[in-house]
């Protein structure tokens, strides 16, 4: 019809007509600039969360100390530990107080496991030889678990001390019996052999911060970059 309109688009449409981009064209360089003050958006990397520390330490060591008591319990209760070894030791004790009381004087003697003066005696019996606490602290150390090196210094100061306490404890309680005769036996039951438990856990808490600190040194630098 005469009057009708050809709404197609003239042929060769593009860039030169001032159309679009012809199919195939390169974008503008300027175009793909982001605009002035745009802010880069930066994707935050989440750390790895480190997994929870597990219990299987601590599992292996009550399960081995635990052990370790039962073993030494029925080593302590066989007939020639208990009829040979025990009384030596405790005689070895009687000697090892004597020889400190003499040194202040006290002119002790000993009677098998017995220390004698003139002022007073006492005798060394089972509780008071630190042989339990002793035990308690051997056990602990042994089921922990930490390298061997880290244990046998830990073992070596730990009895050091245990031992040097119940010197202290023998020689207290003889000036006590000699100048507060009335509290010998509260002091030596309800006084000192709990304190002597006290020092077996303290003797074996101080030495397991020590070895873990030990452990934990030695895990960083295996982990530091090497330069």
């Amino acid at each position: 019809m005469g009057n009708e309109r050809n709404t197609r688009p003239p042929e060769g449409d593009g860039p030169a007509n001032g159309g679009g981009p012809a199919e195939g064209s390169a974008t503008p360089a300027h175009a793909k600039k982001s605009p002035p003050g745009a802010r880069r958006k930066v994707k935050k990397v989440r750390k790895p969360r480190r997994p929870p520390p597990s219990k299987k330490p601590i599992f292996k060591f009550v399960v081995g100390l635990l052990v370790l008591l039962a073993l030494a319990q029925v080593a302590l209760n066989l007939s020639y530990v208990k009829e040979t070894l025990i009384p030596q030791y405790l005689r070895g004790w009687a000697h090892i107080s004597a020889s400190v009381l003499n040194v202040f004087g006290e002119n002790a003697k000993v009677y098998g496991n017995a220390i004698s003066s003139s002022r007073f005696s006492v005798n060394i019996k089972r509780g008071c030889d630190a042989l339990q606490p002793t035990v308690l602290f051997v056990c602990a150390v042994l089921a922990s678990p930490v390298a061997l090196s880290s244990k046998i210094p830990g073992l070596i100061l730990g009895l050091i001390f245990i031992m040097a306490m119940n010197l202290v404890r023998v020689v207290s309680l003889f000036y006590i019996g000699i100048y507060m005769n009335s509290w010998f036996e509260f002091a030596h039951v309800e006084v000192w052999q709990s304190l002597f438990i006290f020092f077996s856990i303290l003797a074996w808490g101080v030495w397991a911060v020590w070895a873990w600190r030990r452990v934990a040194l030695k895990a960083r630098k295996a982990h530091a970059p090497v330069s």
